[in-house]
């Protein structure tokens, strides 16, 4: 499995994807890779929080779900866990939708930043891209 990917996308998901830089898979579970929430505030960090969080693992239980799916990874071997800050909109807590952050630049024709967590993001950036004005001048 040294190089190959994978996400279940039935019932509570999964995805074991490589790293590459570390020569190792990451393992992602909807159910158990979350650890806390909370609503954003002016004047707190994220990075403080996540700091400030006891990082206790999840990887038995992630591991005893997604072996359902693929039985090899029973026999996987735990290296360490990454902890990171993911932003979802309040709107979208229930339902975890991840509209899409788009941005013409300033002073920059034709340059646009783009944020989206889904891949089917890919179809709101083509119907907002076609939608510009300075794309739709190029023909």
């Amino acid at each position: 499995m040294k190089n190959i990917g994978i996400t279940v996308m039935d019932g509570p998901f999964f995805s074991l994807m490589p790293f590459p830089a570390r020569e190792i898979h990451t393992l992602s579970h909807v159910r158990y890779t979350p650890h806390f929430s909370w609503n954003d505030a002016r004047d707190e960090n994220p990075y403080r929080k996540l700091a400030d969080y006891d990082r206790k693992t999840r990887v038995d239980r992630m591991i005893r779900d997604a072996a359902r799916y693929l039985p090899v990874l029973l026999e996987a071997r735990y290296i360490d866990s990454l902890f990171e800050v993911k932003t979802v909109l309040v709107k979208n807590e229930g339902d975890d939708g991840r509209p899409i952050l788009f941005e013409r630049h300033a002073s920059l024709p034709g340059c646009f930043s783009v944020l989206g967590g889904k891949i089917d993001n890919i179809y709101d950036v083509i119907e907002k891209l076609d939608g510009e004005e300075f794309l739709s001048s190029q023909g």
